[in-house]
């Protein structure tokens, strides 16, 4: 596999020296089987696997518990120091510090997951195609990305006040974040009996986790400078474009896409 090199992805690692604890709802293996829902993670167990876009390790830690034969992490920033104490000195990790362009695999792996990365990657194609290169026949690709349908509203403010937030200090942001958890509450309150913008959301993930992973998702969703949300008709292309013939797409809480396809 190639060597890893500079590029913004560096900010993630950035992030995760700070917000690097895996507990919690947030943390858990439950978070993780709504995530790849309707996929049954039992089907790992004895496989070859990949992650692309570990990040702190929070995936990883969880996917172990299924066990999978090995697996590879693949995870470009510094965050990969984070994920590598994190996982612990599993024998059945091995980590990559490259991007997801750089892997060159061919016909490896049985599954390959890559869950709330593809959409901060601006050569998103680039990478899937490298991941249906990567796995076996009949090897299937667990993706989960940001959707747009449903969220257009969502997506015109943050969108706009992104191009504000990527400017600041972490520091200054992190306070702002406090800022809209604070807000947060009595706006979930109100989802309970009205049907809000993002209420599935709200209600089923974001209300279980603490009030600190609640500060790192608002500040993931302000900090990256690139965020794609994505159409049902663009993921479906992205991967029919990558080689996959059988694609499955499932909405996730009315706000995401997650998507199962096979090669």
């Amino acid at each position: 596999m190639k060597k890893n090199h500079k590029e913004s992805y560096f900010d993630f690692g950035n992030q995760f020296k700070i917000d690097k604890k895996i507990d919690g709802y947030h943390g858990s293996k439950k978070m993780l089987e709504d995530i790849v829902n309707p996929f049954n993670l039992n089907q790992i167990q004895n496989k070859l696997i990949m992650e692309v876009g570990s990040g702190s390790g929070r995936i990883l830690k969880n996917l172990i518990k299924f066990r999978p034969k090995k697996i590879f992490g693949i995870e470009p920033s510094n965050a990969i120091k984070i994920a590598k104490k994190n996982v612990g000195n599993s024998r059945k990790i091995k980590f990559f510090n490259i991007k997801g362009e750089d892997i060159e695999e061919k016909e490896k792996f049985d599954f390959v997951f890559s869950l709330g990365v593809i959409h901060h990657i601006p050569n998103y194609q680039k990478v899937c195609s490298n991941i249906f290169n990567s796995l076996k026949k009949n090897g299937q690709f667990v993706c989960w990305v940001y959707g747009y349908e449903g969220n257009e509203i969502y997506i015109f403010i943050f969108d706009n006040l992104r191009r504000f937030t990527i400017l600041l200090p972490d520091f200054v942001l992190r306070l702002i974040c406090n800022i809209f958890n604070l807000v947060l509450y009595p706006y979930i309150f109100c989802c309970k009996f009205l049907d809000l913008p993002m209420k599935s959301y709200l209600l089923k993930v974001f209300s279980k986790c603490s009030y600190q992973k609640r500060n790192y998702i608002i500040f993931d969703q302000l900090n990256p400078s690139f965020s794609k949300y994505f159409r049902k008709k663009e993921i479906f292309e992205v991967m029919k474009k990558s080689g996959f013939k059988k694609i499955k797409i499932y909405r996730r809480h009315n706000y995401s896409w997650t998507i199962i396809s096979q090669k």
